[in-house]
């Protein structure tokens, strides 16, 4: 099977399988629904800093989504209402977050295209409109389709299990970008052996 059919056409993809990465920022949000252009809206943006390899910085935001948390995401994350009156709106969260990152920082994700909707429905209430995350990204969930095309199932609950790194997903996003990073770390040694 081919799974060139599910590669991203976003000009800011970088193509996870032509080098290996060693500083980038592993990213991962939660969110009220699936998807922002149906009302969905940011709850926390969680991210590990990797520089030569190392983890040398962590972010963690609840963002205020003006709008109640669904059961079921409640359920799934632990994020109630109460947790997040009070915390930054989407507009001063995606700020906070991209002052984080620094210019030209290299993200990744797992279905990053996911999350980069999400931040690009965030850049769209500031800066006078920006349409997108200025950042370019690596997919983990690509790298995975590439490297075992003949697996069944990429999410990150089956490869976190399947690497060893993991009994379960814990859909927060910082503890899941840990994760997520560590998921890379061994692929990224799969495939280059460093």
């Amino acid at each position: 099977m081919s799974w060139d059919k599910y590669q991203s056409r976003d000009p800011r993809r970088i193509d996870p399988m032509k080098t290996p990465l060693y500083d980038y920022v592993v990213l991962d949000t939660e969110t009220t629904g699936f998807k922002p252009e149906n009302g969905a809206k940011l709850i926390e943006i969680g991210a590990v800093k990797i520089h030569d390899g190392k983890l040398v910085d962590r972010y963690e935001q609840l963002i205020d989504p003006h709008q109640p948390i669904p059961e079921y995401i409640t359920s799934l994350t632990g994020i109630n209402d109460s947790m997040v009156i009070g915390q930054p709106d989407v507009s001063q969260a995606i700020i906070r977050f991209d002052k984080w990152l620094g210019p030209r920082t290299i993200i990744m994700a797992h279905n990053a295209s996911f999350d980069l909707s999400f931040l690009d429905a965030a850049m769209k209430t500031v800066n006078g409109g920006m349409f997108f995350f200025p950042h370019r990204f690596v997919d983990t969930l690509e790298m995975s389709r590439k490297i075992h095309p003949e697996k069944p199932s990429h999410k990150v609950a089956v490869l976190i299990r399947d690497y060893g790194i993991g009994d379960v997903e814990e859909h927060r996003a910082l503890s899941d970008a840990t994760q997520e990073n560590m998921l890379y770390e061994a692929m990224r040694r799969e495939e280059f052996g460093r």
